[in-house]
């Protein structure tokens, strides 16, 4: 009789404790999609959201994280809306760029690229700091937003 009831413990200990792992795992999953999405939680009674909703939800979109890429890393010598001019920085006068016309918005996706990769001309490259992907989405967005082109 002893073995059977120690068996049964067994299993209900094992069950509980298995119970237990998957509500933390649970937990902990839910808490890392929520710290991650930028979109307000969704009520938990609603059927699950279309793919087209979760999909305009999430932050994924290239253009969008392009612009807080460039509002972190571009901004402070090309400026906000990309005018660029004169600017100081350490000390030092710079001519930066103006990103609306000129040079370039005559410069090809790859050699606004590789400028952004390199650098040269004063202009610091960002090849190690910033990923391909963020950016083939920073030229996509320069092209967009400061100079009109989709």
């Amino acid at each position: 009789m002893m073995k059977h009831v120690s068996a049964r413990t067994l299993k209900l200990a094992l069950v509980v404790s298995a119970a237990a792992l998957f509500a933390v795992a649970c937990s902990s999953s839910s808490d890392t999609k929520q710290s991650n999405a930028a979109a307000p939680a969704t009520n938990n009674a609603a059927p699950a959201a279309s793919p087209t909703v979760a999909a305009n939800a999430t932050p994924a979109d290239p253009i969008e994280q392009a612009k807080a890429t460039f509002s972190n890393t571009c901004a402070k010598c090309h400026k906000p809306d990309g005018a660029g001019g004169e600017v100081t920085i350490e000390g030092e006068k710079l001519k930066v760029p103006n990103l609306r016309e000129g040079r370039s918005v005559t410069k090809s996706d790859d050699q606004l690229h590789n400028k952004i990769v390199k650098g040269g001309d004063g202009m610091p490259g960002f090849g190690k700091r910033l990923t391909a992907d963020q950016i083939n989405a920073l030229v996509k967005y320069i092209r967009q937003d400061f100079q009109g082109k989709k």
